[in-house]
């Protein structure tokens, strides 16, 4: 029989499929309806940033993910001959992993199947209520038939026009550029060298990414075509004429999968919660693509929120711990708006000012020394969460913890990311006596995994730490001591249970 869910995900793009393969895994019972009958072979994003590959190592799932992409270290400037090197970065990713999305949302489908998430296609909401119990939706089917869905929360994935935000009531503010671009995956029978590739000249920017199967990425921003209308139809020779114009080669295009004209807004929900409904990823924002973040973003916020919402199913959760997710949250994606609005009216400018501008910041980049705050800020590893004011935390709080390798008492060696795949908060705890191992003792070893170690390959990492679920530091040593690390675990894990419930310990992971 089908399961009757807990959760219902509507949309079962990058964000939908990631937040259900999270829930299923943990053991909540989640379905996914999605309104189109198959995966779509349009494929805006194309790429994973490290950072997204470290959130789905933390899961068990990057390997799956590095098969079926192609990494690829150096990230094009725009000059054609400099690079930003992502192999300098502090992670087991040192690379963009390029990949269309519909073969992103092929290794999240299946992962979300796997979990024993359901997928019922050809299912549009149109209609939502909710109560102090649960949510109700009326859904569409193919043939025009409803029926009614109904579970404890839901979860809007289903993008910029998004049904479940739209019949919450939750606004969705912002501005539309008047100005298109051009996308498309297409042969080539004269790629350039290197295969991925970017020039920005006086007319506008083509970028050109491989998926390693014969097929390229082409992005076109020509500034002689921006205010074309959006209903007319891109064809081989207008991309070709554009390339050529800007690159000053012919790449030879042919056998184009699919070419699209569009316009970007951008666009933020001003509420991420409203009682047992809750939005995530192009439902809850959305941006010029810049940079490759919307995905990222949205990724981020499944994992996020995964966590969170099966704490509050499986009645442990503090109080406040689910609204976390848009205090969170909502200022990530704001700050991402801010800065690929700024991104976007720097590509499309043609001011001699701005173009001096776009010489000197091409120029301080090839300077190796320059070049990583910025390859960390695209890679996603400057992410951080607010710490709670006036706390006196550790300078790691609210931060990525890095893939520590730990060499755990009892037990053979052991990864940061592989303690996490048990969704779990994990203490490392490396002082002699293991006295912060000993607070979890006291009743919070059913949601903590604790690693007591000799050492680990990091210097600079306190000898304790707590790390959320999702990678983020809770907790780091400082000298409030164990006091500190009760309220931190107090604050994210609820009151200390039942002393006798079982240890989860490195050993078991």
């Amino acid at each position: 029989m089908p399961l009757v869910p807990k959760v219902i995900v509507v949309g079962a793009g990058p964000t939908g499929l990631t937040l259900a393969a999270e829930l299923a895994s943990a053991g909540i019972p989640c379905r996914i309806l999605e309104r189109r009958a198959q995966r779509s072979s349009w494929s805006r994003a194309f790429g994973l940033t490290p950072y997204t590959m470290e959130l789905l190592d933390m899961r068990g799932q990057a390997d799956t993910a590095i098969e079926r992409g192609l990494p690829w270290r150096l990230g094009p400037l725009g000059d054609g001959k400099s690079y930003l090197d992502f192999g300098r970065l502090d992670s087991r990713f040192p690379f963009m992993l390029i990949m269309p999305q519909n073969r992103t949302e092929e290794v999240l489908e299946e992962w979300a199947l796997r979990a024993g998430a359901e997928l019922v296609r050809e299912a549009r909401v149109v209609g939502l209520g909710q109560d102090d119990s649960g949510v109700t939706l009326e859904v569409e089917g193919a043939d025009g038939k409803t029926w009614s869905e109904r579970a404890s929360y839901v979860v809007g994935c289903d993008g910029v026009r998004s049904a479940v935000r739209s019949l919450s009531g939750i606004g969705f503010e912002g501005m539309s550029y008047d100005c298109s671009l051009v996308t498309a995956d297409v042969r080539l029978k004269h790629a350039p060298e290197p295969p991925v590739h970017a020039i920005t000249g006086a007319r506008g920017t083509v970028a050109v990414f491989p998926y390693g199967d014969g097929t390229f990425r082409l992005i076109v921003l020509d500034r002689a075509r921006m205010r074309v209308p959006l209903e007319e139809p891109v064809t081989v020779e207008e991309l070709e004429e554009s390339v050529r114009g800007i690159l000053g080669v012919d790449l030879g295009i042919h056998e184009p999968l699919w070419m699209s004209r569009f316009r970007s807004d951008q666009r933020q929900a001003d509420r991420y919660r409203v009682g047992r409904v809750l939005l995530a990823g192009d439902a809850a924002h959305t941006h010029i693509p810049s940079g490759g973040q919307g995905l990222q973003v949205g990724v981020q916020d499944a994992i996020n929120l995964a966590w969170k919402l099966t704490a509050e199913l499986e009645g442990r959760a503090p109080e406040g711990l689910l609204d976390s997710y848009q205090q969170e949250r909502h200022p990530i994606a704001e700050a991402t708006l801010r800065k690929t609005d700024l991104v976007f009216k720097y590509e499309i400018s043609s001011a001699a000012p701005l173009r001096l501008v776009r010489w000197l910041i091409m120029q301080s980049l090839k300077v190796k020394a320059l070049q990583l705050p910025v390859v960390k800020e695209f890679a996603g590893l400057t992410l951080r969460y607010p710490p709670p004011r006036g706390s006196g935390a550790h300078s790691l709080v609210g931060r990525r913890v890095p893939d520590v390798r730990l060499d755990v008492q009892d037990t053979a060696p052991v990864r940061l990311h592989e303690l996490l795949r048990q969704r779990r908060f994990v203490l490392m705890d490396r002082t002699p006596e293991g006295r912060f191992a000993a607070v979890v003792e006291k009743g919070w070893k059913d949601r903590v995994v604790v690693a007591r170690g000799r050492a680990w390959d990091r210097a600079d990492l306190p000898p304790a730490l707590l790390v959320r679920p999702d990678g983020i530091c809770a907790w780091g040593l400082t000298r409030a001591g164990v006091p500190a690390l009760e309220a931190v675990l107090h604050r994210w894990c609820g009151g200390p249970a039942d002393a006798s419930v079982p240890e989860r310990t490195a050993a078991s992971a």
